[in-house]
């Protein structure tokens, strides 16, 4: 058996969830929840899945994080 060590670790929704604060993406816990619920469907791809936890790839979410993101409404009106 063979262990692919080169990708990236996967990682929780809390811990994911301070990845995102701190590059810059303010997401409180409890919408990251809400969007993550098998019902919303909203929240970043899961990687895997560890027994009932989900696991999330970084470089997953932070392009879930950008696509989210708008211009601003000021600007946007100009």
């Amino acid at each position: 058996m063979t262990t692919d060590t080169s990708s990236a670790p996967l990682l929780t929704r809390e811990q994911l969830r301070r990845q995102l604060n701190e590059r810059g993406y303010p997401i409180s816990a409890s919408y990251f929840n809400k969007v993550c619920l098998p019902s919303v469907n909203g929240g970043p791809p899961v990687a895997k899945q560890w027994g009932k936890r989900p696991l999330y790839d970084l470089s997953a979410a932070l392009a879930w994080a950008e696509a989210r993101c708008t211009t601003s409404r000021t600007e946007s009106a100009a």
